[in-house]
């Protein structure tokens, strides 16, 4: 029958990927078949959904230090054999290492002056030892509670060492806290409405798994440069 036909040609198979746009599509008919959305799982892999969603695009790919985050998301999605999940992790090699022009709008290793992102994390160079002191600092936070804070000079380089060094290694093991890789995560910046913000994100924590969570804050002076108590604005103007 048509439809029964349509149904077998409507299947993510690994095998016959080669290209980036290839491998996004892939993915993104196995989260349609899951019945999921971006940021559905976003908040069950503990991801941004930005960047997620640069992977169903083909913007992007996941990146090479994350190396169970692939697992993570096949695994939502439905993928628990280990040989499938092994066919997937083969097929991004194969894509990675496919030679040719860089596709249009694909994400470029060389920053410049913006921030480098958890997707990043493979060109983030040079910063190993801070990544390390930062990740057994926040080591120590997790057992004793609190919060840590990361200072320094504007434009230092603070918010790439939470995104693309900090926050990899959570997703690589690299707490060495059973289990840590998989607690829900939120990275955010506060803006103008910070409260806002930050329900938007402690929503997509709650829809994680249960346990402990990660709430990384970015540029959290924008609390104090970008947000105006009730009636400062009024009493300027007047």
């Amino acid at each position: 029958m048509p439809g029964e036909d349509s149904a077998a040609h409507d299947v993510a198979d690994p095998a016959g990927v080669s290209t980036r746009e290839e491998f996004a599509a892939a993915l993104s008919l196995l989260k349609d078949r899951a019945g999921l959305t971006v940021r559905d799982l976003a908040g069950k892999v503990g991801v941004p959904a930005s960047t997620l969603g640069g992977y169903f695009g083909g913007s992007h790919l996941p990146p090479v230090k994350m190396s169970g985050l692939l697992p993570r998301i096949l695994s939502v999605c439905g993928v628990d054999d280990a040989a499938e999940a092994e066919r997937w992790l083969a097929a991004l090699a194969r894509v990675r290492r496919a030679p040719g022009r860089r596709p249009a709008g694909s994400l470029v290793p060389y920053r410049g002056l913006k921030s480098f992102q958890p997707e990043d994390a493979e060109w983030f160079f040079g910063r190993q030892r801070l990544t390390g002191s930062l990740v057994g600092q926040f080591r120590d936070q997790c057992r004793n509670g609190g919060l840590l804070a990361v200072v320094g000079p504007s434009g230092s380089g603070k918010s790439s060492l939470l995104r693309a060094g900090l926050i990899p290694a959570i997703r690589n093991g690299d707490l060495e806290i059973s289990g840590a890789e998989h607690w829900p995560l939120a990275l955010f910046t506060p803006g103008a409405h910070p409260m806002a913000e930050l329900e938007r994100h402690q929503e997509v924590i709650a829809a994680g798994a249960p346990g402990p969570s990660v709430l990384v804050v970015d540029q959290f002076e924008e609390a104090f440069t970008l947000c105006s108590p009730p009636g400062i604005s009024a009493a300027a103007g007047g």
